[in-house]
């Protein structure tokens, strides 16, 4: 059984783990995971950590899901748009008026493009090279690129009817 919960100290290190392989090396670190509301997918049999969701108010006032990650062991079972849906219910209920995702896109496919529109996100603008100087300056390492990520964002948003 799958359980979505608030993050607890005990899941840091397999967060990272999982961030490290889906995200890149370095991508999350832990001062990330203290920025930024977590929200968490345990397996509740095997006590672990299958997937998370960061979503943060950034100092303008802009409200963000950062990243979706889930174990390719418990991909398809809609965990990650579980995991969206808690991190915009999060948001919502501190006033978030819209939601903006950057979203990784290479070779043309849009990473996690299902699941944020499951959630009513649309994409609005492309960026290329969005995560190049960061990626230099932190050192993480892109999934795909390696050190220096000259992968496109696509930025998705969720504009709410209030």
């Amino acid at each position: 059984m799958i359980k979505i919960r608030d993050l607890q100290s005990v899941d840091i290190n397999e967060i990272l783990a999982l961030a490290d392989v889906q995200l890149g090396e370095k991508y999350i670190t832990v001062d990330d995971l203290s920025a930024c509301n977590v929200i968490v997918a345990e397996d509740a049999d095997w006590q672990k950590c299958v997937g998370f969701c960061l979503s943060y108010i950034g100092q303008n006032g802009d409200a963000y899901v950062r990243t979706v990650a889930v174990s390719n062991d418990y991909s398809g079972q809609g965990i990650g748009t579980a995991l969206i849906a808690k991190s915009v219910e999060y948001l919502k209920g501190i006033g978030a008026k819209k939601i903006m995702s950057p979203l990784w896109k290479h070779d043309g496919i849009v990473n996690s493009d299902v699941v944020f529109r499951r959630n009513g996100f649309l994409p609005v603008r492309e960026i290329p090279d969005y995560w190049y100087a960061d990626s230099l300056e932190k050192g993480y390492s892109c999934p795909v690129c390696g050190k220096g990520c000259h992968c496109t964002c696509v930025m998705y948003e969720l504009a709410m009817d209030n």
